[in-house]
This record gives structure tokens, sequence and C-alpha cells, in this order.
């Protein structure tokens, strides 16, 4: 990931804590907190991809505080436990376990959690998913309307992979209940996502007057973001630069004014 409004590096001067997210039952959801160096900021749940939590989110939450904003980057898959290795085939294969109503719970208990900590601002909470992570925090917003979405090539339509032991309904089914605003962002090669799915939600949206800002960028596939890394020469540099600086400008109309960047 790369953007203009950070240094190339994981910023260094914020405040990380491991913490964790008390949910129903008595289970606890694990998750990063990254706070700014002042100690305030509106807050910010960090949905990650089939990877689960990994440094690149690490970061990106990091970058986030160093923005002003108080980051949780939370691990969806801490009932299945760890990744044997890490290559697509475990990834999907642990994917395959998960019980997505049951993580879309854990992550509405996560935004609660996250409004009531001190120092993060009242009002609206963001959230920023990318792959899995997008189609999440997508159908999160069909369960809150206080939410300011940030989507990263999320599945308007679901995965095309096999179901999970209990699968949620897929952003298109949840159409008339999402709320905005919603801003999001996919390659015009991402036949994985399925892009007229991506523009019949966009459509079916707008119909109800649900604000989202999309933006699909030409020659590009999926993943972009996090393929970049920090090469000016990469192909995806600057659609990876002018989405994050989107991201930022939208959580600062939505969320309120955040501290300067440490």
């Amino acid at each position: 990931m790369c953007h203009a409004e950070a240094p190339p590096e994981s910023a260094p001067r914020v405040l990380r804590e491991e913490v964790a997210v008390p949910l129903a039952g008595g289970e606890e959801l694990p998750a990063l907190l990254v706070r700014p160096a002042a100690g305030e900021g509106p807050g910010v749940l960090v949905v990650p991809d089939v990877f689960g939590r990994s440094p690149f989110y690490e970061d990106l939450g990091a970058r986030l505080a160093a923005a002003g904003y108080t980051a949780l980057v939370a691990e969806v898959f801490f009932r299945q436990g760890p990744l044997p290795e890490r290559t697509f085939q475990a990834a999907t294969a642990r994917r395959d376990r998960l019980d997505e109503r049951q993580a879309l719970r854990d992550l509405d208990s996560a935004v609660g959690w996250l409004a009531g900590q001190p120092g993060v601002q009242p009002g609206r909470t963001g959230t920023i998913g990318c792959c899995m992570g997008g189609t999440l925090v997508l159908c999160l917003a069909a369960r809150r309307d206080d939410l300011a979405t940030v989507c990263y090539y999320g599945f308007p339509a679901g995965s095309r992979r096999p179901a999970g032991p209990s699968p949620a309904p897929t952003p298109l089914d949840l159409v008339d209940r999402i709320s905005g605003p919603i801003i999001g962002f996919w390659g015009e090669q991402d036949g994985s996502v399925g892009i007229d799915e991506v523009r019949r939600l966009a459509e079916e949206l707008g119909a109800r007057g649900v604000e989202l800002d999309y933006t699909v960028y030409p020659g590009l596939g999926h993943g972009f973001l996090g393929a970049v890394g920090f090469d000016p020469g990469h192909e995806a540099f600057e659609a990876a630069d002018d989405s994050w600086k989107r991201t930022l400008e939208f959580y600062r109309r939505h969320l309120g004014a955040a501290g300067a960047m440490a």
C-alpha cells in the first residue's frame, strides 16, 4: 500500500496495544488497537482479507492512526486458529470454515466496543475492508446505520467459493438495508468480483438514495492496494495513491476532523 500522506514505512509515532473485545457468550475477539500519538481520534474498524490479520493490516492501522484515527485491526479467524502456512490454498481452506454470520456479529460488537473507548470521538465509526473484508464491511452496513464504510474490491454477490458453515447474505441480498455513506474501489480486470455486479450494487443503492461513491480503475485486477508496496513504478501505484487519499478525505468528511499526521 502506498500514498502521499504517510512516509514510506510504518508510522513510528503511534500507540499500539493488543486488546480483547468482549463478545456474547464470554468469548473475546483479539485485535490490535492503534491510537494517534495524541491518544484521541475517531474510530475506524479494519477488517482483513482471507489471510486474516497480517503486517499489511497492522501497517494500515498505523497509517490511519498517523492520520489521526483510532484503528482497531480485528482477527476474524480467531476461532479457526492460525494458518499452517501462508498460502492461498491454506487461507481459502480456513475461510471455508468461517461462520460468516457469527463473524458479522463479532464485528458488530467490535464497532460498539471501539466507539466506547476513551478518546474516541462520538458519532459515526469508520470501517475499511479489503476483498473478504470489503464484503463484510458492506454487510455490516446493513446491520448498523452509524458507519462510514470504505470497501476495497469486496464481492457484491459474494465469493464464488463454496459457502462456509453459516454463510451470510451477500451485499446484493441486503441492498434494501445497507446504509451509507460508502466509498468503494475496484479494478476493471477483477474477474473474481464481477464489475457488472459492482455497478448493479451502485445502481440499486442509488435508487434508494444511499450515498455510494465508487471507482473502477482501468487495467487493474484484484488486490491492487496491497500489491503496490512502495514501488512508484508499479502499474497500480497511481490508483493506490488516489484511493488512499480519497479514503482519508472520506473519513474527514464523515467522521469529523482528525488530528494532524504524527
